[in-house]
């Protein structure tokens, strides 16, 4: 009974740590206690164990809680594990620089593009998407910018893995679009896939409102960047290719398409 008592301990915390995390304005205790439907007294001792622990902090030092430094020092160290965070960097500023758009590369992380590295453009007072973001594939141009060069057989087992995870979205018309032009583009951003030699895709660059004049320039960036993992191809794969894309299963919500 005594492990039973700490593992529910355990969820409570975890959970209070996801709504914190996926929400975007400061909460306190109320909230999360009718969001959750938790006591207000479970959610005060999760909020104190967060807190202590570097998890959760208080906004401007009211009862109200943001994300504190752990969870950024973990997301550093999770894009930090690919190589390719470093070796984009350059390439992306200099893209970044030409265009005045943001600049960023996402890999693939089984199913779901994870936005590894930008730099912002100075055209862009504001831009919604973090490093560390984890989004499926069809969610956005970055995704189809890989999604749409995969293999026939590998769209099928992600059509299978999005119905089992139900998650929304019609991408059929948007992957087909992004294979004749070569690119993925939407009213956010395009991207282009990033190869290594053997053709596979290992991740996209992606540019915030691009035109037709900056076409030439992330294109000409993307081709640097995969001429640079031509050298060294293997040090390049994904810290997470040897698992199956099927059992890397993130608890999302539920409201991409």
């Amino acid at each position: 009974m005594a492990r039973t008592a700490i593992n529910s301990s355990a969820t409570h915390v975890f959970e209070v740590l996801r709504l914190v995390a996926r929400t975007d304005e400061p909460l306190g205790v109320s909230e999360i206690s009718r969001r959750l439907g938790l006591p207000a007294s479970t959610v005060y001792r999760a909020l104190i164990t967060l807190e202590e622990s570097g998890y959760l902090a208080r906004d401007r030092n009211m009862p109200r809680y943001i994300l504190g430094q752990m969870p950024q020092l973990l997301n550093r160290g999770l894009v930090h594990r690919f190589k390719l965070h470093a070796a984009s960097r350059p390439h992306l500023r200099v893209l970044a620089e030409r265009t005045g758009e943001t600049a960023s590369l996402t890999v693939r992380l089984g199913w779901y593009g994870l936005r590894l590295a930008g730099i912002y453009g100075s055209h862009d007072i504001y831009h919604r998407d973090r490093l560390g973001e984890v989004t499926p594939l069809h969610a956005n141009a970055a995704g189809l910018g890989i999604l749409a060069f995969l293999s026939d057989a590998e769209r099928e087992d992600y059509r299978a893995f999005a119905a089992r995870q139900k998650l929304a979205g019609s991408w059929d018309a948007d992957v087909a679009a992004t294979q004749n032009a070569g690119f993925a583009r939407t009213d956010l951003g395009a991207a282009v896939p990033v190869r290594n030699p053997a053709g596979e895709v290992l991740a996209s660059i992606a540019i915030s409102a691009p035109d037709n004049s900056s076409k030439r320039d992330w294109i000409e960036i993307r081709d640097a960047l995969e001429s640079e993992i031509a050298q060294a191809p293997a040090s390049y794969d994904s810290p997470f290719a040897h698992i199956p894309a099927d059992e890397i299963v993130l608890d999302l919500e539920r409201t991409t398409g």
